[in-house]
């Protein structure tokens, strides 16, 4: 019938009502400028949630600096400020997400299992949360005790099969050291930070200093800090989508 169909002046006239909302839509589908980004990321809110993160990370390498027997040699930070695509997490609620991620490099003569029973005494980080249980093991992967056990049966599980090289593994921290069945740790360089707005730490100076304490003391060590702590909290700061949208 007749009826069932929009005429051409109604269709018309539906058209030119939705292009303000299709216009919206598009520009939010869009990455937001880099003025936005800048402003955001500047707010009080921000700059406070920065701070807190940085205090984080600053603890976590004075921890594990202050183990006897263990050397600072230098470290690279970044300030990362990520714009999710839409269609995945966080893209499909998340407009911009502030990270700070870090990487500290150490230097000791220690061998490994005396290493991570000092790092255990200082209380450096909750090594072994947030990692999946692995039933062949009897302590949880990416803490102490279970790269001690590594160790101490040289190199496999209980039941004889091999073993991957351990780490230590904390929530958005990791923690992994030289050992001759995996190659030494990565060096710094100044690629090794990438998003689309990023403020980085520049020392041309670094990978000399890691190769220079690796030759006098035998061993290093690498501190990384993704940023992220999970899906739950993608970064230290976060602007929800739909902000561009209300002005903000």
């Amino acid at each position: 019938m007749a009826g069932d169909h929009p005429s051409a002046t109604e269709f018309l006239l539906g058209t030119l009502l939705s292009l303000p909302g299709r216009i919206a839509d598009a520009t939010i589908l869009r990455p937001p400028p880099y003025r936005w980004v800048l402003s955001r990321a500047g707010t009080p809110q921000a700059r406070a949630a920065l701070a807190a993160e940085r205090a984080v990370v600053e603890g976590l390498i004075a921890r594990l600096g202050a183990v006897d027997g263990v050397v600072h040699v230098v470290t690279q930070v970044d300030d990362r400020r990520i714009t999710p695509e839409r269609g995945l997490d966080p893209g499909r609620r998340l407009e911009l997400v502030c990270q700070l991620a870090a990487t500290a490099y150490f230097a000791t003569a220690l061998d490994v299992p005396e290493l991570l029973r000092r790092i255990d005494a200082a209380q450096v980080a909750d090594w072994g949360s947030g990692l999946y249980h692995d039933p062949r093991r009897p302590h949880p992967p990416g803490s102490v005790a279970d790269a001690l056990s590594y160790y101490r049966h040289g190199g496999r599980h209980p039941d004889g099969s091999p073993r991957d090289s351990p780490r230590l593994y904390a929530l958005g921290t990791t923690l992994t050291w030289d050992a001759p069945d995996r190659p030494p740790v990565a060096e710094p360089n100044a690629t090794m930070f990438n998003s689309a707005f990023s403020q980085y730490t520049r020392d041309p100076a670094a990978a000399a200093l890691v190769e220079a304490a690796r030759a006098e003391r035998g061993l290093v060590l690498r501190l990384s800090r993704s940023g992220a702590g999970g899906p739950q909290r993608p970064g230290y700061f976060t602007v929800p989508r739909g902000w561009r949208r209300r002005g903000r």
